[in-house]
Order: structure tokens, then sequence, then C-alpha cells
């Protein structure tokens, strides 16, 4: 799992470097910031590679935390906070955390439907000057390199589960405290 872990973290060294310039330009649009937690409240499906980053952000942390995170993953519903979200709408498991968590404030392209941007409810609003190749352009680029991490390390069908259901389990011989 290993070099599946490092090609995954190119992958998200990409997209983090690609949405950095977007908050940038558009910092005054985004209310994205530690102590926020609105998009912590949906059940986002993450693949079983960004699954295992998630299990090596909790073997990593403290008993205490850990034990937490998993007796929140093991009883999470639907619309709940994401059982990672700590006290302060703090994410304790920020440096793991998938794609999704990491792109999600900025208008998001989808190849599958590329008429439409959707974004926080709480971000963009009247924003009227998108810039398309500062937004758009690099998410086709993180699309393109999603296939080839896929390719490159023989990942067939994933495994698409919810982040508390990757969470639920805790770690294989780590003890939760």
């Amino acid at each position: 799992m290993t070099r599946q872990l490092q090609r995954l973290r190119v992958h998200l060294r990409i997209v983090d470097g690609d949405v950095a310039p977007v908050v940038a330009r558009y910092r005054e649009h985004i209310q994205c910031r530690p102590g926020c937690g609105e998009c912590c409240r949906q059940s986002f499906t993450v693949s079983e590679i960004e699954g295992a980053l998630l299990r090596e952000g909790l073997a990593a942390a403290d008993p205490s935390t850990r034990a937490a995170i998993v007796a929140r993953a093991r009883t999470h519903a639907p619309g709940e906070a994401c059982p990672a979200l700590g006290d302060g709408e703090i994410c304790l498991l920020y440096a793991h955390r998938p794609r999704i968590c990491r792109k999600y404030g900025i208008p998001l392209w989808h190849p599958e439907r590329p008429h439409e941007l959707k974004t926080c409810r709480l971000n963009f609003r009247g924003v009227a000057d998108l810039d398309a190749d500062l937004i758009v352009e690099p998410q086709a680029g993180w699309a393109a390199d999603w296939i080839a991490l896929r390719e490159e390390l023989g990942l067939g069908r994933q495994d698409n589960r919810s982040i508390a259901a990757w969470l639920a389990d805790g770690v294989p011989n780590v003890s939760e405290g």
C-alpha cells in the first residue's frame, strides 16, 4: 500500500497546488476556514486508496483521538458531522483528508457534467467573473491524473464508501486506547 499512498500523495499535492490560487484570488468569496465545518456534514464517499490514507491518519492519531473518531464513526448517520471533525469544527485527520475535502470549497467541475459548476452554499455568492482557466482547467487535469493514478497502480473497480465507513473499523493491529 505504501507505493499506492505515495502516488496518491502526488495527486493530492496537485489538487492542493491548484486549489491554492483559486482561494488566493477569491478569498473574500470563500467562507472555508478552521471552525466552519459546513461541508463536513455531508456523506461523501471515497475510494479504497483514500480510505487507506484516512486509516493511516487514524493510526497516527493519539489513542484517545483515535478512539473518539472510531466511536463516532461506528454510530454515524447521514447528516451528522464527519467522525473526524473534532471540537471547534477542526478536522482531526486534516493531513490525511481525501480529495473531496481538499477541493470542496471552490466551484467544482465534473467531466460528466461539464456545463455546471457546484460549490458550497456559503461560497461564491453573487460572483459573476469566474476565471474558467483558473478553476475548470486544473480540474480537468485532476480527472486525467486520477485516471493515470488508477492505471499506474493497476487499481480496478474501487470500493467507494463513506468516510465514516472507512473509519468505523478502526485500524488493524492498533489498540483503540
